[in-house]
């Protein structure tokens, strides 16, 4: 990570800043990356600590978790950016046609 500080405001510099696509990107997923790890990490800490579960049990179920907690944090963004795309484009068009008229 190039700051030890929010990786949004680093996103919004960059944006500011016209800043390579790419690099963007590679933060952006980076940082979605950690918090995936972070939550499951902690819960798989959590939960060795509490139980008599074997070590491979431990890896699988952290694997899991942090397969579904990854893709659902996947799902949810990619819904949400598709329904705001949607919002925005039909309120782009409905302002350019109360224009037109």
């Amino acid at each position: 990570m190039i700051s030890a500080t929010d990786p949004v405001s680093c996103l919004a510099i960059f944006k500011e800043l016209d800043a390579d696509q790419n690099l963007h990107a590679i933060v952006f997923g980076e940082s979605i990356f950690n918090d995936a790890i972070a939550i499951v990490m902690y819960s798989a800490v959590l939960t060795s600590g509490q139980s008599s579960t074997t070590a491979s049990d431990l890896m699988f179920g952290t694997f899991g978790m942090f397969s579904l907690v990854f893709g659902g944090s996947l799902l949810i963004g990619t819904i949400t950016a598709l329904l705001i795309a949607f919002v925005m484009k039909r309120q782009s068009a409905y302002k350019n046609e109360v224009t037109v008229n």
